[in-house]
């Protein structure tokens, strides 16, 4: 999922109240730190079982590419069972961050609606509902063509949905804290909608012993498209075999289809 650093224009803004820069790292710690520790995802369960159902309908399969990687925690465990893995994020700090966690993989910069590696995989994913922050029908069907053009013939494609319009709750509380040896964190988010778009204002508070505490508020407009509105743009894009498959936390599904 992107974080911090994203351009407005793909669903983010984010307000800076105490001077941080578009890069700062902080908001690639603190994403972690409430993302990776306190909410409960199984990066390394996650990364197998995609492994597993990508190997099931691809036994070949050599290669993955992880679009909107945020800081490699996925690729982490993916480059372990798949021969080349890449990522792509659009987030300089989750970049930089997926950089530094994954020495000798490439993680490019790039925009899920609009990039070009100049080669395909056997496997390419989209997870944590990275897709909902395509902000129209067309932009939706012009990210999953970029995903299906870089997929090998009979390569497939693991896209995890953001809600749909029926499974979205607009005005509830959700808070998160958690801490490392160094660093404490505190996220309180507001949720709501306008038209089909879901927005959530997230408060964070960051503090590290000899820093003080930061704070910041991002605002995330992601899409709540319909399951029909994404077989569309799977079909469009040339992909067959579409499976919903159970989710692991909540009502969001994993699509998973099958190149042509």
């Amino acid at each position: 999922m992107t974080a911090a650093g994203t351009p407005r224009g793909y669903g983010l803004n984010v307000t800076r109240p105490q001077g941080a820069t578009t890069g700062d790292p902080d908001f690639a710690k603190a994403y972690e730190l409430v993302f990776a520790d306190s909410v409960g995802k199984n990066y390394p369960t996650e990364a197998y079982d995609i492994a597993d159902l990508v190997h099931r309908r691809h036994p070949g399969a050599t290669s993955l590419l992880d679009v909107a990687c945020g800081s490699g925690l996925h690729l982490s465990y993916l480059r372990r069972i798949f021969d080349h893995v890449e990522g792509l994020e659009i987030s300089d700090a989750m970049r930089q961050a997926a950089v530094d966690r994954l020495p000798g993989v490439a993680v490019h910069a790039g925009d899920m609606r609009d990039f070009r590696l100049g080669r395909t995989f056997s496997a390419v994913t989209c997870l944590f509902s990275a897709i909902g922050y395509t902000q129209s029908v067309e932009e939706l069907r012009q990210a999953v063509g970029c995903l299906a053009a870089h997929l090998e013939p009979g390569g497939v494609l693991v896209l995890e949905p953001w809600y749909t319009p029926q499974q979205w709750r607009p005005g509830t509380v959700h808070t998160a804290t958690h801490r490392d040896r160094d660093r404490h964190v505190a996220v309180m988010c507001y949720s709501d909608q306008t038209g089909t778009s879901s927005v959530m204002t997230m408060h964070y508070l960051l503090g590290e012993p000899g820093s003080g505490v930061r704070s910041w508020t991002e605002e995330h407009v992601m899409t709540l498209f319909t399951d029909e509105q994404y077989r569309e743009a799977i079909e469009l894009a040339g992909l067959g075999g579409i499976e919903w498959l159970p989710g692991w936390h909540d009502e969001r599904p994993r699509i998973v289809a099958i190149k042509r």
